[in-house]
């Protein structure tokens, strides 16, 4: 660590006066052995002076200025080149801890930092490596974890797909061999396939969604809405449905009036991923949701909790990642890029989304928006 509470503009100052003076010192010591000589008493008058050259050979008198003036050359060099010296250490030793920093950097070792504490005009700079590097180390470490959760999807999607594809081919195989023998063992083998292609093709197009998401290649088409209208016309549309998957919905009393700018396509796509993930981990026979609401400061705030395993409060942060899945064995359905899909989509739209554990049990995902200013 260099230390030094004094700017180079004032050292360079300072070492210039010094310069100054010090020359003006010398030139006096000149003029004094000057003086000394050609004082010819203990009195120097005007007419010692006169007297002295008059006496003096020419020679001497030149020899005498000669030796005078190349002394004092050479003693201006000597100081300046001491100063001069002194100076370019002082401005090369800050550059130490740098050339040391953009080595560490080209080794690829991101958690260096220079501690540098002088106020002079190295700190900027060096408070601005400390900046490149840190923004290099966070940098790094997300493109690790892209590349991470891009591997974890590509196997993901390959056994997503894989089952699925797996039983279509069986059931062909089980047609063209005779094993569906009657119309309609025929039938239900149809339809198994029918169900399994559209299963398929939903993972396909979340895949195709969360790339684009990703890419940001998916323009949004922001519209005023009546938050807790709009939420209740998706999913009552859909309670027949999941009544009969086994899971009921229940909406608590709602805040009236509130309006935030989303894309109701890319909403309604998270609120579906939500309830999805509810029905696929439900415990019991016939599971329940409930969707809360409440305004905060500037922000309208949905709470959908279920009664299912919930996951250990370590885990939480991981829900929204890229095909995490509480269940290790991945033997439960679905592609896993739903909640992925979710958090994209509602940071996009300028809210947050995340997981917490309710007292009573389950899991609740949270969605925070912004409530729009006006009214559409």
């Amino acid at each position: 660590m260099y230390h030094n509470s004094m700017t180079i503009k004032r050292q360079l100052f300072l070492s210039n006066i010094r310069m100054v003076v010090i020359s003006l010192i010398a030139f006096g010591l000149v003029g004094h052995i000057l003086r000394l000589l050609i004082q010819g008493s203990g009195k120097l008058d005007r007419e010692a002076i006169e007297h002295f050259f008059e006496s003096a050979s020419q020679n001497m008198y030149m020899a005498i200025w000669f030796f005078s003036i190349i002394s004092f050359l050479v003693l201006v060099s000597i100081i300046n080149s001491f100063f001069t010296h002194h100076m370019i250490k002082r401005i090369v030793k800050p550059l130490e801890p740098l050339s040391e920093g953009v080595r560490q950097i080209q080794n690829n070792n991101y958690t260096y930092r220079i501690d540098y504490q002088n106020d002079d005009e190295f700190r900027p700079v060096c408070d601005a490596f400390n900046e490149m590097a840190e923004k290099l180390e966070l940098s790094t470490a997300q493109q690790k974890k892209d590349e991470t959760n891009r591997r974890e999807l590509i196997v993901g999607i390959s056994h997503d797909l894989r089952t699925p594809l797996t039983s279509v081919i069986g059931c062909i195989e089980g047609i063209e061999s005779g094993i569906a023998s009657t119309p309609e063992k025929q039938k239900q083998y149809l339809t198994f396939i029918k169900n399994e292609s559209i299963r398929m093709k939903h993972i396909i197009e979340q895949l195709f969604l969360f790339s684009k998401l990703d890419m940001n290649e998916f323009p949004l088409n922001l519209r005023q809405i009546d938050i807790t209208l709009a939420l209740s016309e998706m999913i009552e549309e859909s309670l027949e449905g999941y009544e009969r998957r086994g899971i009921s919905i229940h909406f608590n009393e709602m805040p009236k009036n509130i309006f935030v700018s989303v894309d109701v396509h890319l909403l309604h796509n998270t609120i579906i991923n939500i309830l999805e993930n509810s029905v696929k981990y439900k415990i019991k026979n016939h599971g329940h949701l409930v969707i809360n609401a409440e305004v905060q400061d500037e922000n309208i705030i949905l709470y959908f909790t279920d009664d299912g395993p919930g996951v250990e409060k370590d885990m939480l942060p991981k829900l929204l990642d890229v095909f995490y899945r509480s269940d290790p064995s991945r033997s439960k359905a679905g592609s896993g890029l739903g909640l992925a899909i979710s958090a994209i989509i509602i940071k996009r739209m300028g809210g947050s989304i995340y997981a917490e554990l309710p007292s009573g049990g389950g899991l609740t995902i949270v969605i925070q928006l912004p409530i729009s200013k006006g009214e559409a």
